[in-house]
């Protein structure tokens, strides 16, 4: 219905798009090796995170470990945010960082791509941006095709943008993991979201124009800036570093924005709150990507607090919600987190003008027209995971 020219769609990339997403939630749900596989690596991810800890304990001591700290009998405990989520982004950011420098993700990346574009038919700048959305944010996977990005078609660019809202980075995967999303199912919409991500693109804007790297993934390699993989691992922890104080600083302000406005709303109608409004706005979309009817609210201001504010503000309340026994059932937990792994917010529009327009500061025009469809694509993106993994999931 949204589509700006349904005539120029190429249903090829639509159909392999829809099967490639179906086969992935198939393979990984309910083809038990795979799914072993998955369960595998959630303990190799959980593990992974748990390196970050060594160094944060050696830098904040107790305050690292709150078991260690002596509570008041009768408190509640909170969780110590800048302590036990922060220090896995340096690390994480610093890992991939030495992955990028020695080309360990551009082949991953274009093993990925080659896929995909033999499939879909999807050129391959595009299509390389989209598979390093699984492991790189949404400003920094445009910059494995950084050469190509100022002559992109508009539908290219609108791939770009759509499908960095329907992802998140490797430095957030082990954050909402450590908030306690299933690693499952955030690994699995991770990967979901590159096909569905790319053909709800090209239904919406099809390519009308010939793109430059059509039909291929072959592309200039970028060399990397760094001297050695030391260097590389001091540069991505300082990357790392101004993520998660972005995070930090983004946390605080949101919450106290949510907080002004409860304050505001109950002052006008008793009782009435942000989270209520959005259970309301938003409970077609949780029923319709299968949640429990007795959950259907809840998971429903979840989604409203993604889209409006962000997805950690969601899935911090989430976290809160475990603490009270049965509040939700394990199902729509994991349904949940399929739906709310992606970027798609409000402040992703305004990220993506500042990151891929130092890119290709000539198309920043086009990336300010284009920023709330690529919202809208990206974040009924993550709908679709959780619809489709919610057909399979018992």
């Amino acid at each position: 219905m949204f589509s700006t020219n349904l005539r120029a769609v190429n249903w090829r990339t639509i159909g392999w798009g829809i099967a490639l997403q179906i086969a992935l939630a198939v393979l990984v749900l309910k083809v038990p090796i795979v799914h072993q596989a998955f369960e595998a690596a959630k303990v190799v991810v959980v593990n992974f995170i748990s390196f970050s800890d060594k160094g944060a304990e050696f830098v904040f001591g107790n305050l690292a470990r709150p078991g260690d700290i002596a509570l008041n009998p009768g408190k509640e405990f909170l969780f110590i945010f800048a302590f036990k989520a922060l220090p896995p982004i340096l690390f994480v950011s610093a890992f991939f960082t030495v992955l990028y420098h020695y080309r360990i993700l551009q082949r991953i990346v274009r093993l990925m791509a080659r896929v995909m574009v033999h499939l879909m038919g999807t050129s391959g700048a595009e299509t390389l941006s989209v598979s390093a959305n699984v492991f790189m944010g949404q400003t920094e996977a445009p910059l494995i095709v950084k050469p190509y990005v100022p002559r992109m078609t508009n539908s290219e660019l609108f791939v770009l943008m759509a499908s960095g809202m329907a992802h998140i980075s490797g430095g957030m995967m082990v954050v909402y993991i450590n908030y306690g999303a299933d690693p499952v199912a955030v690994l699995t919409t991770c990967i979901m979201a590159c096909p569905c991500s790319l053909y709800l693109s090209k239904l919406f804007m099809p390519e009308l124009g010939r793109p430059e790297t059509a039909g291929t993934v072959r592309t200039q390699n970028e060399k990397s800036p760094y001297v050695n993989g030391i260097d590389a691992a001091a540069a991505g922890a300082t990357d790392g570093l101004k993520l998660a104080l972005n995070v930090a600083a983004m946390l605080i302000v949101f919450i106290a924005f949510v907080a002004m406005l409860d304050a505001i709303l109950g002052a006008a109608v008793k009782d009435l709150s942000l989270s209520k409004v959005f259970s309301w706005a938003f409970a077609p979309a949780s029923f319709l990507i299968g949640i429990e009817p007795a959950d259907v609210s809840k998971v429903a201001s979840l989604l409203g607090s993604k889209l409006a504010i962000n997805e950690h503000y969601a899935y911090l309340v989430m976290k809160g919600w475990k603490a009270t026994p049965e509040f939700m059932t394990p199902r729509s937990y994991v349904l949940a987190a399929f739906a709310l792994t992606g970027f798609a917010n409000f402040a992703s529009v305004g990220i993506q003008l500042g990151g891929i327009g130092a890119i290709a500061p000539e198309r920043r025009h086009d990336l300010a027209r284009l920023g709330l469809r690529a919202l809208f694509v990206g974040f009924i993106a993550t709908l679709l995971n959780a619809a489709i993994a919610g057909v399979f999931l018992k």
